[in-house]
Parts: structure tokens; sequence; C-alpha cells
């Protein structure tokens, strides 16, 4: 009786021991391992012998383009190698860098099953009420500050 009692309890130990080693987040659901990404080479730099060649070649582009192009004068009158922003800065007019574009390609919320208007934040996998809010709508997430602006899609 007393064997089989300690196998029982090595058994139903060893058990627990497995159980407790697969990764689970706070809702249940079961943590999926990272797929290995491949390490890419360095990028090099051309070789300078590799860019002389080409240089030299767009420069005799940028010649021959110049010949043909019939302007009333007869000469072009820009100086060789400038550019329209050095035109405007030497006009005393600058113009502004324009702000970078806000990226569009939010997440998409997950449902959480059984409860119709709520759903897991694509960030931190909490849970966000978002009954009233049409799908497909643009919802800032309420774990985290103004600044940081973490937006996802209503599904």
């Amino acid at each position: 009786m007393n064997r089989s009692f300690s196998f029982s309890l090595v058994a139903l130990l060893s058990g627990v021991i497995i159980t407790s080693c697969v990764p689970y987040d706070e809702y249940g659901r079961r943590i999926e391992p990272r797929k290995k990404t491949k390490q890419l080479p360095p990028i090099t730099e051309p070789k300078p012998q590799d860019i002389d060649p080409k240089a030299e070649e767009l420069r005799l582009k940028e010649e021959e383009r110049k010949k043909q192009s019939n302007l009333p004068s007869g000469e072009n009158n820009s100086q060789p190698g400038a550019t329209t922003g050095d035109f405007n800065q030497a006009n005393g007019t600058v113009e502004p860098p324009k702000p970078p574009a806000p990226p569009q390609n939010h997440p998409v919320a997950a449902a959480v099953p059984g409860k119709p208007g709520f759903v897991f934040s694509p960030f931190n996998n909490k849970v966000v009420d978002v009954r009233g809010i049409a799908s497909g709508t643009l919802v800032a997430d309420p774990q985290y500050p103004a600044a940081e602006k973490k937006h996802f899609r209503v599904p």
C-alpha cells in the first residue's frame, strides 16, 4: 500500500511539474514560441572603384541632357550641382520640412469569445471594452498614455 501511494505521489508531482512548464498568458491561452529569424549578412558599402564608373556615366548623361534641352537664352542658367532648395535658401525663402506621415497599418484586436463588445488589446492582451464602437474604427488603447499613441482597430 505504501509503495503504491509513493508511486502515485511521484506521478502526480511529475505531472504538475510538466504542465507548469507550458507557457500560458494571464487569460489561459497558450503562448506560442517565437520563430527564429534568419540572420542576414552585414551590409557593406560598394567599393570605390565601382562608384567611379557609375558617377562618370551619370555625369555624361547629365551633360548630354543639358545639350539637348533648348532654353530660350541658349544656356543653362543654373549652377552645376545647385538644387531647388539651394535656390530657395539663396533668395531667403525656405520651405518648412514636411512632418512624417502617420502609419496606416494598425493591428486589429481579437474578440473575446463569449463576451460581445470586448476585445483583447494587440499590444498587451488585456481586455478592452469597445461596446457601441463600430467595426473597423480606430481606437486608442486605454492602458497606454496619449503620448505613446497605441492604436488598434475594432474587429
